[in-house]
């Protein structure tokens, strides 16, 4: 288990920019050509900084006043769900690893338009840690960091925070998949 990743993720955030931090704004139409996901299960805003130095990615999300999971979750006291934070910083490390796979460190980031999200899946959530509630209209920082990668594996960390404070952690693991197999 990644302990040591995992005690200082909980306190703060992962992304400590460097030399080789680049401010970047990837919006709705990059974030296309990375992920598979569309409208409504889509839920990245933008991506921020990138360090492919670091492994580190960060982006943003602004939590709508009017998602209709408030409508549940829970009358009275909504609160934004855990697994939903999940997706967020789940496919923010996919775009990190697609970033990974096409740009190298210290060049531009760009992302063509010809570009094509690969097919992948979830393996397994390693940890998950839920600190704090997010709430409607709250604009959440979000980061993702490389821990390991090889041509078929991803392992990330996840986090969402609000404001400095870690709001959500996740170590989990995706499969990609070859284009026949999608």
């Amino acid at each position: 288990m990644h302990t040591k990743l995992i005690k200082s993720g909980r306190r703060r955030s992962l992304f400590q920019a460097a030399q080789t931090t680049q401010s970047v704004e990837l919006g709705r139409a990059q974030l296309e050509r990375m992920l598979p996901h569309r409208d409504p299960l889509l839920l990245l805003d933008a991506i921020t900084r990138v360090d492919l130095s670091q492994g580190l990615v960060e982006g943003r999300r602004r939590i709508a006043e009017d998602d209709p999971v408030f409508a549940g979750h829970f009358p009275g006291d909504p609160v934004y769900p855990g697994v939903l934070l999940l997706e967020m910083v789940g496919q923010l490390g996919i775009c990190l690893q697609h970033l990974l796979e096409r740009c190298s460190p210290g060049a531009p980031i760009e992302i063509p338009t010809d570009d094509r999200p690969r097919a992948l899946r979830l393996l397994k959530v390693e940890h998950a840690l839920f600190q704090g509630a997010v709430r409607p209209g709250d604009e959440l920082t979000l980061v993702a960091k490389s821990i390991e990668n090889s041509d078929y594996v991803s392992v990330c960390a996840g986090q969402a925070l609000l404001g400095e404070q870690v709001q959500a952690l996740a170590i989990y693991e995706v499969f990609m998949l070859d284009d026949e197999a999608s």
